[in-house]
């Protein structure tokens, strides 16, 4: 096995302020405070998954992204992908292209519409696919602490294990 970046190196305690730090009145702050710490704790878990499942794959998360997406929807627009993503079309234009060299997806151009470009995995992206995302939910599993059935909310539980990786 590889020797991995460090997990926690960096990551900030996560904790919603109890009041907002901004002017009275401004009933928005609150809302913003709590989604900043969502984008927080979601931008944790992504360096987590990167670097204990996707780093031995040679992958970013939008890298696994893109190869899952395209698995899913086979074949697809890349401008589909990029808009179930949440990416832009360069940054899958990008990992696509990294993907093909890599023998993992394909694209094609139909012939009714040369200015579209459709992704869909090859026989090995669609098993590395599989085995990467038993892989991330089994990372989940052991980082949110729960099995089946737990009755925890999974946000929750990632705020605090990262509040608790910076006591």
């Amino acid at each position: 096995m590889s020797e991995h970046p460090s997990v926690t190196a960096d990551v900030p305690v996560l904790a919603v302020p109890a009041a907002p730090s901004s002017p009275v009145g401004d009933a928005g702050a609150g809302w913003l405070d709590h989604v900043a710490v969502l984008c927080r704790t979601a931008n944790f878990a992504r360096h987590h998954l990167e670097v204990t499942v996707l780093y031995d794959a040679n992958l970013t998360w939008t890298g696994y992204d893109v190869l899952h997406l395209t698995v899913m929807h086979r074949p697809v627009d890349t401008g589909v992908v990029a808009a179930l993503a949440h990416v832009s079309k360069g940054s899958v234009t990008r990992s696509a292209a990294t993907l093909i060299r890599r023998g993992l997806l394909r694209r094609s151009i139909p012939a009714q519409d040369r200015r579209r470009s459709l992704l869909a995995p090859t026989a090995e992206g669609w098993a590395l696919n599989q085995h990467l995302r038993g892989q991330l939910i089994g990372e989940l599993n052991a980082l949110l602490g729960t099995g089946a059935g737990a009755g925890r909310h999974d946000i929750d539980v990632l705020r605090h294990l990262i509040a608790a990786h910076h006591r």
